[in-house]
Order: C-alpha cells, then sequence, then structure tokens
C-alpha cells in the first residue's frame, strides 16, 4: 500500500508529509511522486516524515536519490523526523542524517532553508 501524502505549501516551500509504512513494496511508487514535486523552485523540498510508521532500507535509498538529484538543481531537501520517531533511529544508523539535514519540526525546517539561501 502506498502511504498518504499530503502537499502543502509552507512560506514558498512545498512540503511533503508521509503517513504510514515505506517499504520495498512501495518505495518506487513514494519515489515517483516525490521527485514530482521538483520544481525550479530556488529553495527545494521538505519531507515530513513524522507519520511515518515504517521506513526500510528502500525508503533510504530514496531519500539518498531525492537528495542527489536536489543537489545537482542546487536545492536543499530537509527532512523532518521528531525525535520521537522511531524511525529516526533507522536514519541515524544509516548515516543519513549526516547527508541530509533532519530537523524536529516543518517550522525549523523552513527556517533553516531560509538560512541556507
Amino acid at each position: 500500500m502506498i502511504p498518504a501524502i499530503r502537499i502543502q505549501d509552507h512560506e514558498g516551500v512545498p512540503v511533503a508529509s508521509l503517513e504510514g509504512e515505506v517499504d520495498i513494496a512501495n518505495a518506487s511508487d513514494v519515489r515517483d511522486q516525490l521527485l514530482a514535486l521538483l520544481s525550479h523552485r530556488p529553495l527545494g523540498l521538505i519531507v515530513d516524515l513524522s507519520g511515518v510508521t515504517f521506513f526500510d532500507s528502500r525508503g533510504v535509498h530514496v531519500m539518498l536519490e531525492l537528495a542527489e538529484r536536489m543537489h545537482a538543481r542546487n536545492q536543499q531537501l530537509r527532512l523532518v523526523v521528531p525525535d520521537t520517531n522511531m524511525i529516526k533511529r533507522v536514519l541515524q544508523l544509516t548515516h543519513l542524517d549526516s547527508i541530509v539535514p533532519l530537523d524536529a519540526s516543518v517550522e525549523d525546517a523552513a527556517a533553516q532553508m531560509e538560512l541556507q539561501r
């Protein structure tokens, strides 16, 4: 099953909020939906993983690919993962957090993105 992806705009930055599980069964669909959000907006994309309950290696791969593509476009990718979310440990163990910044809230991610402008 594809996780629910809700798209919002936060001060001119698209925010993709995912809910549910991201795993081998749906990672390519998640990837396609997130890649479709890439635009020519100068700042980039915030992916809110607060509502994600399971995140396997395919999910990590999707975020790495997204980060590479955005870096090539001089855009930022920030992930929102609250400290209490269980998937934060997965992101730390895979060192994804050393490649893509993690923020505790969408507001924090947007503020950091603006500072990097």
